[in-house]
């Protein structure tokens, strides 16, 4: 009944299809992207910005070379920048796209598992069982939900940032484990209390009463009868945590708390270029650097942006319309 719902949701699907594309796109295109075009989302380009030292713009050959020496010239191979250059370094904005996707959605995906797998466990035990373990779960939940989270990443990132961002279980990029981790640990609270108070009522059920006269015992219970009612609604949620997750994972970048530059990723590329949208160009304009103008473009901006309110917006839209599906009446 819910497909069924859902095959006549246009939006929901729009939402979902892209989602595909997407995944597929910074997880399997990206390393092809990344053979084809002969080079890294990292890798420096002597020749990546104009005369003005303003970055090239899209579609642009630039000679493959990371330093002016020797001079290119017309024979010299060349390399393609799909989207221009990021910023000043000579980076390919179209691989670090790709790639700060691939970071962003591992960031992303991995906090909300965590985020939802403590929220099981605190929400559906001390919701089941009640008492003082119901109470210790309720006061962990709001210390977690009140926690100066800002504060705890960047005393982290301090201290033992160093040592954990090198762990990256071999496909990784450097920190993304550590920040899936520390996100997931902090956004768990509101979907607990969800599944607390869909427990406290599904508890009191015909149904679970039956269970534990044919001497069924609690976990067998919360977990054969109780989570299959409240899997839809942790199919949603879980779709919009993600959504949160995304945004905040790049705020944290964004302000150099988060991943460091090495990483590809999507808020780093905003932040790398902060300011460049409303920037007006001309060599009176710009970023000096001694005698030399710096200039800046509002594509390098705009693109990481536009990624990030697509993304977002299509992971909202997604949970919405399970919403939809799960909570329409039985006729609908």
């Amino acid at each position: 009944m819910v497909w069924a719902r859902l095959r006549r949701d246009r939006i929901t699907l729009a939402a979902a299809g892209f989602i595909v594309v997407l995944v597929l796109a910074v997880f399997v295109g990206a390393p092809v992207a990344h053979r084809l075009l002969g080079h890294g989302p990292l890798q420096y380009f002597a020749y990546a910005t104009n005369n003005e030292q303003k970055p090239v713009g899209p579609w642009t050959w630039v000679p493959d070379q990371a330093s002016p020496v020797p001079t290119p010239t017309a024979k010299s191979p060349r390399t393609l920048f799909i989207l221009g250059a990021d910023g000043q370094l000579g980076h390919d904005e179209f691989l670090q796209l790709l790639y700060g996707g691939q970071t962003t959605l591992e960031i992303a995906f991995g906090a909300t598992f965590i985020s939802i797998l403590f929220a099981l466990v605190f929400g559906a035990i001390g919701g089941y069982y009640g008492g003082a373990l119901d109470g210790l779960f309720s006061r962990a939940t709001e210390f977690v939900a009140a926690f100066p989270f800002l504060l705890f990443v960047i005393a982290v990132g301090y201290t033992i940032g160093a040592r954990v961002n090198n762990v990256t279980l071999g496909f990784m990029q450097r920190g993304v484990l550590s920040l899936a981790i520390v996100i997931g640990l902090f956004t768990w609270a509101y979907p607990a209390r969800i599944v607390r108070s869909q427990i406290l009522s599904l508890r009191e059920q015909e149904f679970v009463e039956a269970a534990r006269m044919m001497g069924s015992r609690g976990t067998w219970i919360i977990r054969k009868h109780l989570l299959a009612h409240i899997g839809g609604t942790l199919a949603v949620y879980g779709s919009l945590v993600l959504a949160t997750n995304i945004v905040l994972e790049a705020a944290l970048s964004a302000l150099n708390v988060g991943l460091q530059q090495d990483t590809p990723d999507w808020g780093t590329m905003l932040s790398n270029n902060y300011g460049t949208l409303l920037f007006r160009s001309g060599p009176s304009k710009g970023i000096g650097v001694g005698s030399i103008p710096l200039e800046v473009s509002a594509w390098t901006q705009v693109i990481p942006a536009a990624a990030l309110l697509t993304t977002v917006v299509a992971f909202a839209l997604l949970g919405e319309g399970l919403r939809r599906a799960i909570d329409a009446p039985e006729s609908a």
